[in-house]
């Protein structure tokens, strides 16, 4: 699996909608391009908002050559290619990379971000449509383990044989987060950034109204959604099931989300996980963790995490949220007034 190549989850054309409308004498600034393997857009309010974007655009590509799976020449890279040596590293990529081994952590292993052996072996992103056959499954799971990383100071050793990083599920919130730094910087207004559904509001829009983002109705057009929330200085991260995946040829449903326990797309009855948080790098880590730790577990993880809320979407239909949303965090559902 590329790194980068995830579910384009939280309507980037709601937000794109909202973001022109209520803003009074003051017009929006917005681009887009395409980076990170998917459409990203930026849109702000203030003066010189357009410089301001393309640097932003400019960071974000650095940091996917820094940490991108398969440019050569990246941290990520030299170190799945380093057949267990030591390799130097940015600072930023030791910073990420102890991100995901905390989430890799919080989740006894279900999020581990030593799994880019079996993430690659399914290679969703390069429109698998076949089942991985089972002994190369059996042997990339051999090369999973987070406990086996060693971090010392800026340099990074993987001790199990044939193990493989993979920042797929936790990068984009990254970088996301640092592009927002950047534009705040500008003395702008506010705005949105969307790395292809990872959504970091800042600021405000002109008139102090709070930012709405869309969250995209499973198995639908990007532009149903079942809802709405209402933030300001937040983060939403959305996992799903139903961007990437195929039918096999015995009529099985395979999707992107791998149980690093089976080898094998995890099986439960969630479609979609929303993060709602303050940065989104930890919305990343915690939707794809709460993804596969399913409803129960998750829900009762994210109540103990301040500043954090989570919409859940079973494959049934039925919403389930954490006890913020509707009072902390405004959830409106799609057709209601």
């Amino acid at each position: 699996m590329n790194l980068f190549v995830r579910n384009l989850c939280a309507a980037a054309f709601i937000v794109i909608i909202i973001a022109q409308t209520g803003c009074g004498s003051t017009e929006p600034v917005k681009k887009s391009r395409f980076m990170l393997n998917t459409s990203c857009t930026i849109t702000v309010y203030g003066s010189n908002g357009e410089k301001a974007i393309d640097e932003a655009f400019a960071l974000g590509e650095a940091y996917e050559s820094m940490l991108s799976v398969t440019i050569e020449g990246s941290d990520v890279y030299k170190i799945n290619h380093s057949s267990g040596g030591s390799v130097e590293v940015s600072a930023d990529t030791i910073r990420i990379l102890e991100k995901a081994i905390y989430y890799s952590e919080l989740s006894n292993g279900l999020f581990d971000v030593s799994a880019g052996a079996l993430t690659t072996l399914w290679g969703f992103g390069e429109n698998r449509k076949t089942v991985p056959p089972i002994d190369e499954v059996a042997a990339a799971m051999e090369t999973i383990g987070y406990k086996d990383i060693k971090i010392d100071g800026n340099f990074v050793t993987l001790l199990r044989p044939g193990a493989q990083l993979d920042f797929g599920a936790i990068a984009k919130g990254y970088i996301a987060d640092r592009m927002v730094e950047l534009l705040k910087d500008k003395n702008l207004i506010g705005g949105i950034v969307n790395l292809g559904g990872n959504v970091v509001t800042f600021g405000a829009k002109p008139g102090g109204e709070s930012w709405r983002v869309g969250i995209q109705q499973p198995f639908a057009d990007r532009s149903e959604t079942v809802g709405t929330v209402s933030v300001a200085e937040k983060s939403v991260v959305t996992s799903g099931i139903y961007e990437r995946s195929f039918i096999g040829a015995d009529g099985t449903f395979y999707h992107h989300i791998l149980d690093p326990g089976t080898g094998y797309p995890v099986n439960n009855d969630i479609s979609g996980v929303t993060i709602i948080s303050d940065l989104s790098v930890d919305g990343d880590g915690l939707s794809t963790a709460c993804f596969l730790l399913g409803v129960e577990k998750a829900a009762a993880l994210i109540e103990d995490i301040p500043d954090t809320e989570a919409i859940f979407i079973n494959k049934n239909g039925t919403i389930i949220s954490t006890s913020g949303i509707g009072t902390e965090i405004p959830f409106e559902l799609a057709g209601m007034e």
